[in-house]
């Protein structure tokens, strides 16, 4: 296996190398690089230098779009055999985040979600398999990306802080009980939500949406969690669709879920990853098998929030026989929603750092879990209704929400098609205002050091009325 690359060249050649070379599970490397890319730009015509030790390979394209995507394509081929990986994976060359926002794009251009797919196939060599998940994902959501009034948004607020931190995760947030400042975040908070109160009332907007993710938003103490609840809940009509991202069932308790219900929450997330002890503590989760299923009974048997779970394919020696355990629970105990992910290998996670690459299972097993996940889950009365991929993912595969009929999470499907304004709040976040057709956004990033954000706060208040102005004033 390769890890490291190098690229020198033309920069739109070069973020077009960068993606595949992370769809290969390659990492920038200046340092020690192992695959040395070297690209040049003469007469309209560009030249990829491929060196591997005593390898060489070239590819050729014309400079434009087409061109750039061609020696991509070939690109990534030529990695995942040169790592003894079928050259074709079951999304072909497709890359990017989104498969579904391209498809409706497609949907809105060729008329049918088949005519869609056909396309993608065509351009992609995607397998029939994935083009049919995503058929059915397209077809699934049309209807809640059918109304283009600019003027219905929603809201995302994230509480960037964890009491623990998980193997995989790159985030660069720090542990909540350590952060010296948390009145200061605080406050600065509260101005963030009170200004999007005002922004609501300014521009009459509608809110059909508002998810408080993180980090882990219930890792803040009680009183200041109901606190920044109560504020949030003036955001959102009442009966809309609310959501406490709580993924780790050991941050819960009974007075927080108190909160939830009386300020509007009826959606809450539950996230075990896995359902066995010893990866759970291998993965630093800090929470126990025990802890997830007293909350979960807790919630089924004592409020009307839906739920939603995820669990990870390919975490540190997990086998095909834990994903079964982890489907049988869910089979049993049917939540409204589970997600399953596919691990990806993040830079700057302590699975990284600590070069813990070989306990993770091999590409076919990770695939044979998710295609288990797929068949139980479906069986069970599940269907796909969002998606979304990353780079470094185990078997270049895809992350995949279910949901029971008619208990989508709306929120999930408007973050990943981009074809509804989503304002956001807390360090971290962004915002983006975008109206069709075209769907181009205007955009603002929060800062992810929190005293930056906290300290700055009046001017990213400012520069986000400004934007405001300009998106819904001048039309």
């Amino acid at each position: 296996m390769v890890n490291g690359y190098l690229y020198t060249g033309p920069l739109p050649l070069g973020s077009v190398v960068a993606h595949n070379c992370g769809a290969a599970g390659l990492f920038s490397d200046k340092v020690h690089p192992e695959v040395i890319l070297e690209a040049h730009e003469v007469e309209g015509l560009y030249t990829l230098t491929v060196t591997i030790g005593d390898t060489v390979q070239i590819f050729e394209g014309p400079v434009s779009s087409m061109g750039r995507r061609q020696i991509g394509q070939a690109l990534l081929r030529y990695l995942r055999e040169y790592q003894g990986l079928p050259a074709e994976a079951p999304w072909g060359t497709m890359v990017g985040v989104r498969p579904t926002k391209l498809l409706h794009k497609y949907i809105d251009t060729y008329g049918s979600v088949h005519a869609a797919t056909r396309h993608i196939r065509d351009e992609f060599s995607v397998s029939m398999e994935k083009l049919a998940t995503l058929g059915a994902i397209g077809e699934y959501q049309r209807p809640f990306l059918s109304d283009t009034d600019d003027k219905k948004v929603s809201f995302y607020c994230g509480i960037p802080f964890c009491d623990t931190r998980c193997v995989y995760c790159s985030f660069p947030y720090g542990l909540y009980q350590d952060y010296a400042g948390k009145s200061q975040f605080l406050r600065a908070l509260t101005r963030d939500i009170e200004d999007m109160k005002a922004i609501i009332e300014s521009y009459n907007l509608t809110v059909d949406t508002l998810y408080m993710g993180g980090g882990t938003p219930t890792v803040l103490k009680d009183e200041d969690f109901h606190q920044v609840l109560k504020q949030l809940s003036l955001l959102v009509p009442e009966g809309h669709e609310f959501t406490v991202e709580a993924g780790r069932p050991d941050s819960v308790n009974p007075t927080k879920l108190r909160s939830m219900l009386a300020l509007g929450v009826n959606r809450i997330s539950i996230n075990p990853q896995t359902m066995q002890d010893d990866i759970l503590r291998r993965i630093g989760r800090g929470h126990s098998v025990r802890d997830v299923d007293e909350l979960l009974q807790y919630v089924k048997n004592n409020t009307s929030l839906a739920v939603n779970m995820d669990f990870i394919a390919g975490l540190p020696n997990q086998t095909m026989p834990n994903m079964i355990e982890n489907m049988d629970y869910v089979c049993q105990n049917l939540p409204e929603n589970v997600t399953i992910h596919t691990l990806a290998l993040k830079r700057g996670s302590p699975l990284y750092d600590l070069h813990m690459e070989d306990d993770i299972p091999e590409e076919h097993l990770v695939a044979e879990m998710v295609q288990y996940g797929k068949e139980r889950l479906e069986a069970a009365g599940y269907v796909p209704y969002y998606l979304y991929r990353q780079q470094y993912m185990r078997g270049q595969l895809e992350n995949i929400g279910y949901t029971l009929p008619g208990k989508a999470c709306e929120y999930n499907i408007q973050i990943m098609e981009e074809r509804q304004s989503i304002l956001s709040m807390g360090p971290g976040s962004s915002s983006k205002w975008m109206r069709a057709p075209e769907y181009r956004q205007l955009k603002q990033h929060m800062p992810k050091d929190v005293d930056v954000y906290h300290v700055t706060i009046d001017a990213l208040l400012e520069k986000r009325h400004k934007i405001c102005e300009r998106f819904w004033e001048v039309v």
